[in-house]
């Protein structure tokens, strides 16, 4: 493993068992067996370390969601929306965000504006996809990111989750919706609407 990725695991498994208020420069330099010199090498500053830390995370989703695109659009080539569908697949079982550190890593971040540049950015992109670049109408590629990101929070904050009916049955509907979505301008949403 090379330096980088050792000290960023030493990083979560101090997040883990520490938490992430507890995250100090000597702990994961100590963790990953590097001197302090060979950790600010690599990460010049524990806010250089937090901001590699959401990269990495992001990386790991952005390869989740593309490979779950691609299942899609194997099943069928010409299908619109594979994007939005990969996006709500990803939430369709409750995340265990017990077993990750994601939501420590999001909200040390949250913390510091600036560290949530690339995170914005990776969202910004996922946003293009789901309303620009997925033949859908664009009310109905923010439906599915507004459910999706919905979820997800929810899950990673314990903010008051649906059952697992409850949540299939939303994913359900808004999933038959991007299937039925012939790529309009309003995606079946009236445009005199207040």
């Amino acid at each position: 493993m090379q330096t980088r990725e050792r000290i960023l695991q030493a990083a979560i498994e101090v997040i883990q068992t520490d938490g992430a208020a507890n995250l100090t420069l000597d702990r994961v330099a100590l963790k990953a067996g590097v001197s302090k010199g060979g950790f600010l090498y690599h990460f010049g500053s524990k806010d250089a370390l937090m901001a590699g830390l959401l990269d990495e995370t992001l990386a790991v989703l952005d390869d989740e969601l593309d490979n779950r695109e691609a299942r899609f659009r194997d099943n069928d080539p010409a299908a619109r929306g594979t994007f939005a569908l990969a996006y709500l697949d990803y939430v369709r079982e409750p995340y265990k965000a017990a077993d990750d550190t994601s939501a420590s890593i999001l909200a040390a971040a949250a913390l510091d504006d600036e560290l949530l540049a690339n995170t914005r950015a990776t969202f910004e992109r996922w946003q293009e996809r789901l309303l620009r670049d997925d033949g859908l109408a664009e009310t109905t590629g923010l439906l599915a990111r507004i459910v999706g990101d919905g979820l997800w929070l929810i899950d990673l904050f314990g903010l008051a989750p649906p059952t697992k009916a409850e949540r299939h049955e939303v994913l359900d509907l808004v999933s038959a919706m991007i299937s039925g979505d012939d790529g309009g301008d309003g995606g079946g949403v009236s445009a005199d609407r207040p």
